[in-house]
């Protein structure tokens, strides 16, 4: 049982025999009782980051998609940095930066920003993905984070290539000019979010786990 397509992927190179694999995406919190309204273009849009502050995470691949759409858009990163690396302290330097905040703060941050973009090359499962949707924010991410398997390109947000940070600043410059379809993402992001709650993911592991002992 894998919480991905993308982990379901990385066995194919498994030397051995594999049985059944079976995806499973992780919970989310409940979603926001409060809807979000529409926001103005004249305004930029409000871009956050939450994770670890690493490569692997696609960061130097945000700060160019952010330099690319320039004052259409602002940048809020929260995480701790993944090492020591000058540029990544002139980026955080450049933008509002959050080194570590509470679990409630984050999602408090979450409903205060238009869109999470989480750029990540390989994650088995990115859990900030389903916590953004809770909380009514559209993701922009990868299909090498877990993202393909609960939210649908168009819908609740976009799934772009790894490393093309062209990609990132074209959809963010699209909400950021259509901010009616932001709104209606927003509105699908709630929904979904209520349809991916962690007694679904228990009642889904534990019907698994009775039919493989059913099997045996």
């Amino acid at each position: 049982m894998v919480a991905s397509d993308f982990t379901r992927s990385t066995l194919e190179g498994y030397p051995g025999a594999l049985k059944k694999t079976v995806v499973i995406p992780y919970g989310t919190p409940a979603p926001s009782g409060v809807a979000r309204k529409l926001t103005s273009k004249a305004q930029p849009l409000r871009v956050l980051y939450v994770g670890s502050l690493q490569q692997r995470k696609g960061m130097s691949y945000l700060f160019d998609a952010v330099s690319l759409a320039g004052s259409a858009v602002t940048l809020t990163l929260i995480g701790r940095k993944g090492g020591i690396c000058a540029e990544l302290d002139i980026h955080c330097a450049q933008h509002r930066w959050l080194e570590s905040v509470p679990h409630g703060e984050v999602l408090a941050e979450m409903s205060r920003h238009d869109v999470l973009v989480f750029p990540s090359l390989f994650e088995g499962f990115g859990l900030v993905i389903g916590e953004a949707l809770s909380q009514g924010l559209p993701v922009i991410t990868t299909a090498n984070t877990g993202g393909p398997d609960i939210l649908r390109d168009g819908k609740q947000g976009f799934i772009v290539p790894i490393r093309n940070p062209e990609a990132i600043a074209a959809r963010l410059l699209q909400l950021h000019q259509d901010r009616e379809l932001l709104l209606e993402m927003s509105e699908a992001a709630r929904t979904r979010a209520g349809e991916l709650s962690w007694q679904a993911y228990k009642d889904r592991t534990v019907a698994l786990v009775r039919e493989a002992v059913a099997a045996e």
